[in-house]
């Protein structure tokens, strides 16, 4: 069970990271994933004021995000591929090894988001609540591979995890609708 547990949550982690923020198409049904891989504090000036309520804003920000996660797709995609490979045949040298490869490559997903120069207050929340569920997913994938995994904490951190899901799913859907409207 843990070997699917974990090739699920990097299915979901690299799902989220690589398709969730198009703008132009429904998300993803999968589930978030993340990085327990601190990043610094948004790069953006504390001077710039974000707008609120500026579709064209939130469409270009939403653009931005969706340029940045087209951008990760294929490393994602050898990512998912090494994963499932490794929990088939029950490899857990290799999950170990693909959970660091992904903990590192949502902690530069995490800094690139936060090197975005959004305008929008809106999506600038949404952009803290994809690294917020990028933390919980990698921490559910190292809790899921651990030598004695905690099945209470696991359970917690997959509730955790769909919740985020279906919160930047709505959220995403809110945006880009809003985003319409712009000229």
């Amino acid at each position: 069970m843990k070997k699917r547990l974990l090739a699920s949550l990097c299915f979901a982690t690299l799902a989220l990271t690589a398709c969730d923020k198009k703008t132009n198409e429904a998300p993803a049904s999968s589930s978030t994933s993340s990085s327990a891989v601190s990043t610094p504090a948004s790069t953006q000036p504390a001077t710039v004021a974000l707008s609120s309520n500026n579709a064209a804003d939130i469409k270009n920000d939403l653009n931005q995000i969706e340029t940045l996660s087209t951008s990760r797709t294929q490393e994602a995609s050898a990512l998912q591929n090494k994963a499932n490979e490794a929990a088939q045949k029950g490899d857990k040298a290799s999950l170990n090894t693909i959970v660091a490869e992904m903990k590192t490559y949502i902690g530069r997903f995490n800094q690139d988001l936060d090197a975005l120069n959004l305008k929008s207050s809106e999506v600038d929340a949404l952009r803290k609540k994809i690294k917020e569920s990028n933390n919980v997913g990698v921490e559910f994938s190292e809790a899921s591979i651990a030598n004695t995994p905690d099945k209470k904490k696991i359970i917690e951190l997959q509730n955790r995890v769909a919740a985020l899901q279906k919160e930047l799913v709505s959220e995403t859907q809110a945006l880009q609708n809003k985003a319409k409207t712009a000229p």
